[in-house]
């Protein structure tokens, strides 16, 4: 019963997405999973090095999420066989296994730029210069092979606009909205995610693999950038108003800029490289 279970719901979506896609079980177990690693793992062990998280850290972290976006696209193009076995290396460019191994790369790079850096400044420019080494050469092969680059374009400009827009909008009412700059990625991310997800579902004519997402664009397309503006807003509200520690503020902060930009900028790339379902 279990086996069959974990086969139907885990293996099945991994190793034939086009046909099971994401489901609301494993979609559901992966963001507990999420959360859990980041507040008993990430959390206490930022805390642990004494690691300043803040808009200057994100910047430096941007890089392991573009790598763990960009090598997810590497299993669309045919470059990796799909596999539901932990001991394949295939395994781990599919999600969920491309983000432990993005998880893992990042932590050595951190650990490593801790330890090599005298200064703050120079920290992050380790670090993120640890991720460029990583991501650049993932994105410069799938720019090679990109078949679509229209499509590619037009999810950054609309991406921009509406990002720019919402925020001219939002400190028309409230000016100081976007004091702390990590409330601007949250909301890039969340429009990069809706944009990318409406222009390949919409104008490319790709299918959309999660259940929630695909019943929001099942109303109207454009609905769902809409949806992830207001998501965005909702809980840069709530942290900034409720919760007095500022680490905190920002670990939840970075864990929405990260979805956002990790589930975006793969849809992104895929759309670039002609891989969407």
């Amino acid at each position: 019963m279990v086996q069959e279970f974990i086969q139907e719901y885990f293996c099945s979506p991994i190793i034939n997405p086009a046909v099971q896609g994401y489901n609301f079980v494993n979609t559901s177990v992966y963001a507990l999973i999420l959360l859990l690693v980041i507040w008993f793992g990430i959390i206490p062990f930022l805390k642990n090095k004494d690691v300043p998280v803040n808009f200057k850290f994100m910047l430096a972290l941007l890089p392991y999420v573009i790598f763990g976006a960009g090598f997810r696209v590497f299993n669309d193009t045919g470059i990796f066989n799909n596999t539901c076995n932990i001991l394949d290396p295939a395994f781990f460019t599919f999600t969920p296994g491309i983000w432990f191994l993005t998880a893992g790369i990042t932590i050595v790079a951190l650990l490593l730029s801790k330890k090599i850096s005298k200064d703050e400044e120079s920290f992050y420019k380790y670090f993120g210069g640890i991720g460029l080494l990583f991501a650049v050469p993932v994105l410069l092969y799938l720019f090679s092979v990109f078949k679509s680059w229209d499509g590619f374009f037009m999810v950054v400009i609309i991406a921009a606009i509406i990002t720019l827009a919402a925020k001219f909008v939002v400190e028309l009412k409230e000016k100081n909205f976007f004091k702390d700059k990590l409330n601007i990625l949250v909301v890039a991310g969340q429009v990069l995610d809706g944009s990318a997800t409406f222009v390949a579902t919409d104008i490319f004519s790709c299918g959309e693999q999660h259940p929630l997402s695909e019943s929001i664009l099942g109303v109207h397309p454009a609905l769902f950038i809409l949806v992830k503006i207001v998501l965005a807003l909702l809980i840069i509200h709530y942290v900034d108003q409720d919760i007095k520690d500022e680490r905190v503020k920002a670990f939840i902060k970075i864990a929405v800029i990260i979805l956002g930009f990790a589930t975006g900028g793969r849809d992104l790339l895929t759309l670039g490289a002609g891989t969407c379902l």
